[in-house]
């Protein structure tokens, strides 16, 4: 398997290793992001250990084995502008609103993913790109990452131009996410949207997640795309009924629940 890309990344990203104040492209983040959506997609325990690897007691018919990943991950070309303090939260300031060092806007590197060890079967080859093209389309990289942060999209001839390339696109790799494009009264800039990604409620903690009294996902993600030529901010969630909830917690809110059409 091979499988090249070149990848803008459309908002601040906030990716580091061992130094808080240097942002970095860093492939073990990628690496789980990819992981990440190859479960939520359906990929099975067994698939997810022969692809990217796995402890003993991972999965059924390979329980017992400890299995090295088939995948290789490499960053490459990374070209990006110089560092600067970027808000984590731009609905709000201060506390963990504050700014963190981060690469800007419009940063670019290309990510080459292929096989060592031998092939992959057919059917988990072609699950792994369905999954790696899914990150690409609906993903995004480093903190924020529910909230429009790192929102990562095609740097390529092969990014979708319209709402119904998109949607399209996302049938053709089987992802059967529901989602939903807020209009353009959330926004034209990317301040705007990342303030409309971000100004979501607290209580809800099997919509929006939580932090305080032991860390929960955000079921619903927020990503900015860029969409016949300007940027536009995609909901999405696993199930249609978590948008709903979504949805009436959000009237008023800057993301304009209102305006929310499906793809």
């Amino acid at each position: 398997m091979q499988w090249n890309r070149k990848i803008e990344v459309l908002t601040p990203l906030f990716n580091r290793g061992a130094y808080q104040d240097e942002p970095e492209i860093r492939v073990p983040s990628i690496r789980g992001m990819v992981r990440w959506w190859f479960r939520s997609l359906g990929g099975s325990a067994d698939q997810e250990k022969e692809a990217f690897g796995g402890m003993a007691g991972m999965g059924q018919s390979l329980k017992t084995q400890v299995k090295a990943s088939r995948l290789v991950f490499r960053v490459s070309n990374v070209k990006a502008g110089p560092t600067r303090q970027e808000f984590t939260l731009p609905h709000k300031s201060g506390g963990h609103a504050g700014p963190k060092a981060a690469f800007p806007p419009g940063a670019t590197f290309e990510l080459e993913v292929f096989t060592r060890f031998g092939h992959l079967q057919v059917e988990l080859e072609s699950k792994v790109k369905n999954t790696l093209e899914a990150w690409l389309l609906l993903g995004a990289l480093g903190l924020r990452a529910n909230r429009a942060g790192g929102s990562v999209w095609p740097g390529d001839a092969s990014a979708p131009v319209t709402p119904q390339d998109l949607k399209t696109s996302l049938e053709n790799i089987g992802c059967a996410w529901p989602v939903m494009l807020a209009g353009v009264e959330a926004g034209s800039s990317l301040d705007q949207l990342r303030a409309a990604a971000t100004d979501t409620v607290e209580g809800m903690p099997h919509v929006f997640g939580k932090i305080k009294g032991g860390r929960v996902a955000s079921k619903v993600k927020f990503k900015i795309v860029r969409l016949e030529s300007r940027f536009r901010l995609l909901i999405f969630a696993p199930e249609q009924r978590v948008l709903d909830e979504a949805r009436e917690a959000l009237k008023g809110h800057k993301s304009k629940p209102d305006t929310w059409c499906s793809l």
